[in-house]
Order: C-alpha cells, then sequence, then structure tokens
C-alpha cells in the first residue's frame, strides 16, 4: 500500500522518499522488512497501553481480607470475560491457584517474584523476529553497496568516460543509497524496540507489585491462624528431610564402599593379571633359555659320542670284519677240507675192499696151487696166478692214479696214506 500510494504522490517530501524506498530491489526489501518489524512494534506497543489501562482500571477495584479463593477466583473470571485477558488477572489467577493447591499463604511471595521473573524473560523471547529483522536491514544495506559498486565498475569506461559517467554515478548512487536507508531504518526499529521493551518491563514489574499488594493481605488471616500447623508442617517437612538426607548418606556410604571394594578387587586382579603375565614371560623366558641350553648340551654330547665312536669304534669294526672275513674264509676251508676227508674215506673204504678181493684172490691162489700141486697141473696153475697177478697188477696201478689229485692238495693226508 504505502510503495503504490508513494509512486504517484505528490506531496512533500514525496520524491525523497522515492528516491531512498523505491531506488532498487534491494531498497523495496528493506522496506518491507522495516514495516514488518514496525508493526510487530506497534501491535506490541497498542498491548501493553491496553494493558497499562486494563491495570489502571482495576487498582480501582477493591477487595475485602475476608475473600475467599473461590469467591476471588470468579471474580477474576468475570473481569476477563468483560474486558478480556490481561497480565494482572493471569498472574492473580495462578496466585490464587498455588494457595489453593498447597492449602497455606507461605511462600507466595516467592512464587509471585518468580512468576514475574518469568513473564518478563518470556516478553523479552517475542522480539525474536525484531531483532531479525534489525540484524537482516544493515546486512542488506551492505549488500546493496556491494551491488552498486559492482554495476558501476562494470559501466565504467576509460575511452567513453563522459558517457559512462552518469551510469556509473547511478550505481554509485545505489550503494551509498541502500547503505544509509538500512542505517536509518535499523536505527528506527531498535529506538522503538527499546522504548516498547522498557514500557513492558514497567508493566510487569506494577503487575507483580499490584497482585502482592492484593493477595498477601488477603491471606495474611488465614495464615496467622493456622501458624501452628504451619511450624508443625515445617516440623514434619524438617523431620522428613532429615531422614532422607540420612538414607542419602546411607546410600552414599555404602555406594563408597561398594565402590571401594569394587576399586580394591579391580586393583588387585590389576595386580595378579601383572603378576601372572610377569611371571609367566619370566618362567618363559627362563625355560626357553633352559630348553636351548639343554639343545646346546645335546649336541654337544652327541658330537663327543660321535666323536669317540669315530676314533674307538672304528678300529673293532676294522678288526671285526677282519675277524669275520678270517673266519668266512676258515669256515670255507673247513668246508672243504670236510669234503676232501669224506671222498678221502671213502677211497679207503674202496682201497679196503680191493685189499679183501686181493686176499681172497690170494687166499684163491693159494688153493688152486695147493689143487695144482696136488693134481699136478702146474702149467695150468701158472697161467691162472699169473692171470691173477696181471689182474692185481691193474688194480694197484689204478688206484694210485685215483689219489694222486687228493695228495697233491693235502700233503699231509699223502704222506700219511
Amino acid at each position: 500500500m504505502y510503495l503504490f500510494a508513494l509512486k504517484t504522490a505528490d506531496w512533500p517530501g514525496a520524491e525523497f522518499l522515492r528516491r531512498y524506498t523505491t531506488g532498487h530491489p534491494i531498497e523495496y526489501i528493506e522496506t518491507l522488512l522495516f514495516f514488518l518489524g514496525l508493526s510487530t512494534l506497534v501491535f506490541k506497543g497498542w498491548r501493553v497501553a491496553g494493558e497499562w489501562a486494563h491495570l489502571v482500571h482495576l487498582q480501582a477495584q477493591t477487595y475485602s481480607p475476608r475473600t475467599s479463593p473461590q469467591e476471588l477466583s470468579q471474580a477474576i473470571d468475570g473481569y476477563a470475560k468483560a474486558v478480556g485477558e490481561s497480565t494482572f488477572l493471569r498472574h492473580m489467577r495462578a496466585g490464587i491457584l498455588y494457595v489453593q493447591r498447597r492449602q497455606s499463604s507461605r511462600g507466595l511471595d516467592e512464587y509471585l517474584r518468580e512468576l514475574a521473573q518469568e513473564e518478563a524473560e518470556n516478553r523479552r523471547a517475542d522480539y525474536g523476529f525484531v531483532r531479525l529483522v534489525v540484524w537482516a536491514i544493515p546486512i542488506l544495506g551492505f549488500l546493496g553497496t556491494v551491488v552498486g559498486i559492482t554495476l558501476s565498475l562494470g559501466n565504467l569506461s576509460p575511452q567513453q568516460l563522459e558517457e559512462t559517467l552518469p551510469t556509473v554515478m547511478g550505481g554509485l548512487m545505489v550503494a551509498f543509497d541502500t547503505t544509509a536507508l538500512a542505517l536509518a531504518l535499523s536505527m528506527i526499529l531498535m529506538l522503538v524496540q527499546y522504548a516498547v521493551d522498557r514500557a513492558e518491563q514497567k508493566l510487569v514489574a506494577a503487575v507483580s507489585d499490584r497482585v502482592q499488594d492484593v493477595l498477601l493481605p488477603m491471606f495474611v488471616g488465614e495464615s496467622a491462624g493456622d501458624q501452628n500447623a504451619e511450624v508443625r508442617q515445617a516440623l514434619r517437612d524438617v523431620v522428613q528431610a532429615c531422614e532422607e538426607l540420612v538414607n542419602t548418606q546411607n546410600e552414599l556410604w555404602q555406594r563408597t564402599l561398594k565402590e571401594r571394594d569394587e576399586a580394591i578387587g579391580n586393583l588387585w586382579n590389576r595386580a595378579g593379571q601383572a603378576l601372572e603375565m610377569a611371571m609367566t614371560s619370566a618362567l618363559n623366558a627362563t625355560a626357553e633359555q633352559h630348553a636351548r641350553r639343554l639343545q646346546e648340551m645335546e649336541k654337544a654330547h652327541l658330537q663327543l659320542l660321535a666323536d669317540w665312536a669315530k676314533n674307538t669304534l672304528e678300529p673293532v669294526n676294522v678288526q671285526i670284519n677282519s675277524v669275520g672275513e678270517v673266519l668266512r674264509r676258515s669256515t670255507e676251508i673247513l668246508t672243504e677240507l670236510e669234503n676232501r676227508l669224506r671222498e678221502d674215506a671213502m677211497a679207503w673204504r674202496e682201497f679196503a675192499r680191493s685189499v679183501g678181493e686181493l686176499a681172497e684172490l690170494q687166499r684163491l691162489l693159494e688153493q688152486n696151487l695147493s689143487a695144482v700141486a696136488s693134481a699136478k697141473h702146474f702149467e695150468e696153475a701158472l697161467a691162472t696166478l699169473a692171470a691173477a697177478a696181471n689182474l692185481l697188477s691193474a688194480h694197484l696201478h689204478r688206484l694210485p692214479a685215483d689219489r694222486s689229485p687228493r695228495a697233491e692238495g693235502h700233503p699231509t693226508k699223502a704222506k700219511a696214506a
């Protein structure tokens, strides 16, 4: 509305406003944000003014000290329906609910002060949007400055300086106008925000004082009449607090002792594990060293035995081998000798048989000789004798020829024969 009306307006100062608020899109945005923030502050200021008028109207009301909380609550609801809700009525209703819940007015003043502080903090938190606008407007002004300077430098041409000078000046005007507008609008918003904030803080303080002035005297009689009950309740609270403190301390001691036992147990476990690891490492190292030493001693002993066996058993083996060879050769000789003795025995048996045959022939010869002599057949006897002699001679010649090879191998046997 303002921007459309400003473009066609001809009142004094309209040209100035058109230059600073409608010269560039950034100025449009700054103006829009300014009016949004200003409308928020105006709405809050209007609400504060209404609550001030409401508070002044309610301050003229008088309340009887004998009014019960239920009657006062009903009266407050009637005021709220008649003139509308306000901070004063909310605080009055909260104080009455506090007394009704606790069935006593003890601690009511502290509760009302805390309620006033909470109200003040909530009202300060309502200025979040206004603070955002106050922060954003100068940023937009600086952005307009950058854009204007960029436009000026982009349109600057040294060859056509006279022709581009108006364009450059227009860009610089945009740069400085946006910055000036942003600073002016943000300053106005900050001043209005400060004024509205101060008015709200004063309103909250006045509401808190008025609520305390109304509620605290109203419940004094009830508080004084029930002082003994409050003392008993306080004593019960103290006893309960002491019991809780003792229980808490007992639990704390038990937890501390348990943690100490666990810490000591963990310490012993870690110490045992460390000792076990150290002993294991030491035993492993000792076992490895002992095993290595045993291997070295075993190798040395085996080498010594090998050297001794080489130096001692080799001659014995040589002698055993030579003795075995001699025994083998002796066995072969004895076997051959046995074979030859067997052959000699057979030859001697044949010789004995031949001798027997010769003796038989001699006996026959003698018989024949006797027969010849008796029969006077001497010539036949001689022929027979000659034949026997020839037979014996041939037999004797054949026997030495068979024994000659055996006698050559065994000279001793030949001599014995």
